[in-house]
């Protein structure tokens, strides 16, 4: 007797017509005609089909299939199963792969045949698209209720309160949080604090967040949120890549009361950017330069420190990547050497970082008065950068579609045709952003000789010690990256020369190293 897994699902929506035990009594019958035995049932309900990895039922039927010796699974429609044509290629494969075909009652996508094959590809792209229509429908069903001034979910912003208005909400500044709010700012704008200053003048003074103390982070947090302008933001996140979106794509309404004016809130934000020392590093309790600073080119996480011991017992320290521990798939980074790469990667700091070119760069960046040069221009890079990106995930999706379908591809020349505007729109985009950062900062009468915050700076990272290495590593490099046989490292100019004491602007530069032969490193 064959055996057979059912898999049901119904959505936020809630569609009543095909409900859990509907499609469990269809699927039932269907597996009876296949002449196979139900063994288990999975199911999920009131949840989304975006999102593969938040079905739990759905990765637990998948890995039934993988270890139970099932023949069928069997599910009442393509959208139930995947809610677009990738995911359904991709899990339709890992079952088959595990002896498990896929049956759908509402379409036959058998494989092994022409009509089967079209099938799987046509539903899986209708399933995308009405997936998109959805996500658009409920994206415009949400900025109209905000625009209409109703509250559409989520957490009450501090400093308001929920007003009802029929079935629906509104937003209505609190008498007694609003004050705080517009207190923090004022104390931001005016007396020119901090947010640990802030945290500290709030608490001192008794105004507190619903009977809790203020802290730095929550105080930053505050500052920082654009809701206080009376805006709602939607659209910041993929919700199927579970990545942010760039800013330009963010949806922004005017929703609600401001509690502070939008002059005063891109203010409060300049001042802010202007006053944060972008310091990072490890901690001061290392004994290694680069802790915190160097992450796996492969997964991107941080790598830290290990050890191990030689077969003559010496034990040595490692910079290995444990992303794995986190619950990631362990990647195949090679662990490197700690004590040989500072040594290496100190030595290539001075040689090829270190340069006058760099400082003078680093003095022309300084001499940019109040900031909104810089602000800006950093903007304008997000966005662009933000867009590019976009623009390469799609491209690599019709990448790996033709390379999994080939000539199969259907609408071969329509794709190859999105492909080509693609990649045009791109290399459009990589030239404004060339262009962007070429551009000439606004001059200054400020004068400072590189040549001595050259010295300085070489000074430290020289004969200094171990805990002002680390400081200035810190501050300077923003991170390094490690990947086979190369180290990319990113860092501050404006950190070479902190010991002018002048304001800095926080620009970032980019310089890949290629370690070549030398295999110091890596022992």
């Amino acid at each position: 007797m064959k055996r057979a897994v059912i898999y049901a699902r119904v959505s936020k929506q809630r569609d009543e017509s095909v409900s859990v035990e509907a499609q469990i009594l269809h699927c039932t019958a269907r597996a009876t005609a296949l002449g196979a035995t139900v063994v288990r049932v999975f199911s999920d309900d009131g949840i989304s089909g975006q999102l593969a990895k938040n079905r739990g039922d759905f990765q637990k039927a998948k890995a039934f299939c993988a270890a139970g010796n099932v023949d069928f699974l069997i599910t009442w429609s393509t959208s139930r199963f995947a809610r677009n044509l990738m995911e359904l290629w991709s899990n339709a494969a890992d079952l088959k792969e595990g002896g498990t075909k896929l049956e759908c009652l509402n379409a036959d996508i058998d494989d092994e045949t022409d009509s089967g094959f079209i099938n799987k590809v046509f539903h899986g792209m209708m399933d995308e698209m009405l997936c998109r229509q959805i996500s658009r429908d409920t994206l415009r069903s949400q900025k109209l209720s905000a625009s209409q001034g109703y509250f559409t979910g989520g957490r009450i912003p501090f400093g308001y309160m929920p007003l009802p208005d029929g079935k629906r909400t509104r937003l209505q500044p609190h008498p007694e949080n609003a004050l705080i709010v517009r207190r923090m700012f004022d104390l931001c704008l005016q007396d020119k604090m901090g947010a640990q200053a802030i945290a500290l003048r709030m608490n001192e003074a008794g105004m507190l967040r619903d009977g809790k103390r203020w802290g730095k982070n929550s105080v930053n947090y505050l500052l920082h949120n654009e809701v206080y302008m009376g805006i709602r933001t939607f659209n910041k996140t993929s919700k199927r890549l579970r990545k942010p979106k760039a800013r330009s794509e963010w949806v922004q309404v005017q929703s609600h009361p401001p509690l502070v004016s939008k002059d005063d809130f891109e203010r409060a934000q300049a001042m802010i950017e202007l006053r944060t020392p972008h310091e990072v590093g490890g901690t001061a309790r290392s004994t290694f330069l680069f802790t915190g600073l160097v992450r796996c080119g492969i997964c991107s996480e941080k790598l830290q420190i290990t050890n191990g011991t030689s077969r003559n017992g010496t034990i040595y320290n490692y910079y290995g990547c444990v992303g794995h521990r986190k619950g990631a798939p362990r990647c195949l980074f090679k662990q490197v050497r700690a004590d040989l790469f500072d040594e290496w990667m100190l030595s290539n700091i001075l040689e090829n970082v270190l340069t006058l070119d760099v400082v003078r760069q680093a003095m022309q960046d300084l001499e940019v008065r109040g900031g909104e040069w810089v602000l800006e221009r950093k903007t304008a890079r997000a966005q662009l950068v933000g867009q590019i990106r976009e623009l390469e995930r799609a491209r690599d999706n019709l990448y790996e579609l033709l390379e999994e379908m080939g000539r199969n591809t259907p609408d071969l020349a329509g794709i190859s045709k999105r492909l080509q505007e693609r990649n045009e729109s791109l290399l459009a985009l990589q030239e404004r952003l060339i262009a962007l950062e070429a551009s000439p900062a606004p001059s200054s009468p400020l004068q400072l000789d590189p040549a001595i915050a050259l010295e300085l700076a070489h000074e430290v990272v020289i004969n200094g010690d171990a805990k002002n290495k680390r400081a200035f590593l810190g501050a300077f490099i923003e991170s390094v990256t490690l990947e086979k046989m190369e180290a990319t490292v990113s860092y501050r100019q404006e950190a070479l020369i902190a010991h002018a004491a002048l304001p800095s602007v926080h620009s970032v530069g980019s310089w890949l190293l290629n370690l070549g032969s030398n295999q110091g490193p890596t022992d």
